[in-house]
């Protein structure tokens, strides 16, 4: 089975077909023939047979008065006996019967079985055919609608990022400089969610952000800078400040006009 699942749709196409047509010469041989020429053959020749001089045939004749004619006397001495069955000459002529009931019925089920396995191998190549069809459809259908989506990505990241600068830039400068910068940093994640990208099951959240701000194209330098302020503030122990604060909204505004969107 596993060597079958690995051909080709066209190899499994080839060798059914070829399977079937085989099937059909069979099939229509032994229709031609029918079933007691395919399981019984011509059958025995007639047999011809002469009787050996072990005894003469009686006479066949008679006298005018009905009385039989005596057999002349044989000079090898033989005596007169019945000829067997058949011929005058001596031949015998061997009846040909018909094969027993239960042979024209299994052959008749074995023809029944014939054509219903024709029937389920060609409707299991068309079933084949057409399931191929619908997956390459599919298939197709489904790279032009991805292939759309990737073009269209960085187009509709950099309008969800610039669409949500206003609400980025309130987070940023609001509370604390250590949760905002987290926090705004975070916002790239709903930027990108936004804008139809789904984040992958092996990346970690701060692989997504980076990702999404890759995919518009943004300016490597100010997404380092604040990929850099992130990990400061959501790992490290010393003190965030409000000059980090301030290098996160200079980054940002940096980004944004590499994005070429108005904000």
């Amino acid at each position: 089975m596993r060597a079958w699942g690995n051909r080709t749709p066209a190899a499994r196409a080839v060798v059914a077909v070829t399977g079937t047509c085989l099937l059909v010469v069979l099939l229509a041989w032994a229709t031609l023939l029918g079933p007691d020429q395919v399981f019984t053959g011509p059958g025995p020749r007639p047999a011809t047979t002469t009787t050996t001089a072990s005894c003469i045939p009686p006479p066949v004749g008679t006298d005018d008065d009905g009385t039989a004619v005596p057999a002349p006397e044989d000079p090898a001495g033989r005596e007169a006996c019945d000829v067997p069955a058949g011929s005058a000459d001596g031949t015998q002529e061997v009846v040909e019967r018909p094969p027993p009931l239960w042979v024209q019925v299994l052959a008749w089920l074995l023809l029944a079985a014939l054509v219903a396995g024709v029937a389920a191998l060609v409707l299991w190549l068309l079933a084949t055919v057409l399931r191929e069809v619908r997956v390459r459809r599919a298939r197709t259908e489904e790279r032009s609608a991805v292939g759309f989506a990737v073009l269209d990505e960085p187009v509709r990241v950099a309008e969800q990022v610039a669409a949500d600068a206003a609400e980025q830039d309130a987070v940023l400068r609001d509370g604390d400089p250590r949760n905002a910068i987290v926090a705004a940093w975070h916002r790239f994640e709903v930027q990108g969610e936004r804008a139809g990208v789904a984040r992958r099951p092996s990346e970690t959240s701060s692989e997504y952000a980076v990702r999404i701000l890759d995919i518009a194209d943004a300016d490597t330098g100010s997404v380092s800078r604040l990929a850099q302020l992130y990990r400061e503030a959501r790992f490290s122990d010393h003190p965030v400040t409000e000059s980090h604060r301030a290098e996160a909204l200079a980054a940002l505004a940096v980004l944004r006009n590499s994005l070429g969107v108005d904000a």
